[in-house]
Formats: structure tokens, sequence, C-alpha cells
């Protein structure tokens, strides 16, 4: 439907009141028509009124649940974006973790077959053994909190920034 047909049948009612008057107007009326032509337009105004301050109330109740419905979403969007922060960060620390696992048996078995032999032809060398798993370890702990940090550094998709409402 096309609005001004539409618009032409919104108003069919006020529309009417408004000719039927405008025309009376430009007629020649005794005292008595105009005064019965008046109270019948005060009487059409009264009526109008009273819808114009109907609409108006429930226009205002629907932007108060408008308004009210758009914080509730501001309010869950913000707990969405922290929760899904916190995931980010536990499957970063997950993954950091598997990465310094694996590193650290690389390392042990590596110094297990290639340090500990030559520490071994030098006498016995236990405590140069034990001190140097300490080192591997204190380094790989040191490192798995810049593995952490740069597997949360990777790009994320933003979410959608909420509209907020404006008050004209």
């Amino acid at each position: 439907m096309s609005k001004p047909v539409r618009d032409e049948k919104m108003f069919t009612n006020e529309l009417s009141i408004y000719n039927k008057h405008k025309d009376f107007v430009s007629i020649e009326n005794s005292h008595q028509e105009l005064k019965v032509a008046h109270e019948k337009l005060t009487n059409d105004y009264k009526k109008l009124l009273e819808q114009a301050r109907f609409l108006t109330w429930i226009s205002g109740r629907l932007e108060k649940k408008l308004h009210k419905a758009n914080r509730e979403l501001l309010e869950r969007n913000t707990k969405l974006e922290k929760t899904v922060d916190e995931l980010m960060t536990a499957k970063a620390g997950k993954n950091a973790y598997a990465i310094i696992y694996f590193i650290a048996i690389i390392l042990f078995v590596l110094e297990e077959f290639l340090i500990e032999p030559v520490i071994n032809q030098f006498g016995n060398g236990v405590g140069y053994s034990i001190l140097i798993k300490l080192i591997i370890v204190l380094l790989l702990k040191v490192s798995e909190g810049f593995i952490e940090d740069r597997i949360k550094k990777k790009p994320k998709v933003d979410a959608v920034k909420p509209l907020t409402l404006q008050r004209a």
C-alpha cells in the first residue's frame, strides 16, 4: 500500500471534520448555525485532543520499554564480551601450557642425551645436571607468560557495536 493512500485512510475522520468546517466558514450562516457549528467543532477538537494525548502516553510507555530493553542488551553485551575475554585467556593459557610441555620434553631429552654425557666425562656431575634442569624449568616458566601473551594477541573478531538511542 503506498504512503499517500495509507495516510488518507488513516486520517479520514480528521480530514472530513476539516473539510466540513472549512466549507462552513465560506458560507453565510446565522448566529445560531455558527454557534452549533462551533460547539460541534469544539467537541471534535476535544476528541482529537484526547486521542493525541492517549497516543502520546502510549508512545512514552513504548519509549521507556525500548530504553529498558536497550539497557539490558548493553548489560548482556558487556557480560558476553567479558566472558569471551575470559574464555580467550583460558584458551591461551591452555595452548601455552601445551607448547611449554612440548618444549620441556624436548629440552629434557636433549639434556639427557647431549649434555649429560659431557658432564659425566668430567666426573660425577649430578649437581650440574640438576642445576641445568632447574635452569630449563625456570626459563620455561618465564617463557610461558610470553607465549600466553602472544597467543592472546592474535587478531580476534570485534563484536558489533550496539546502537545507542538518543533523545531528540
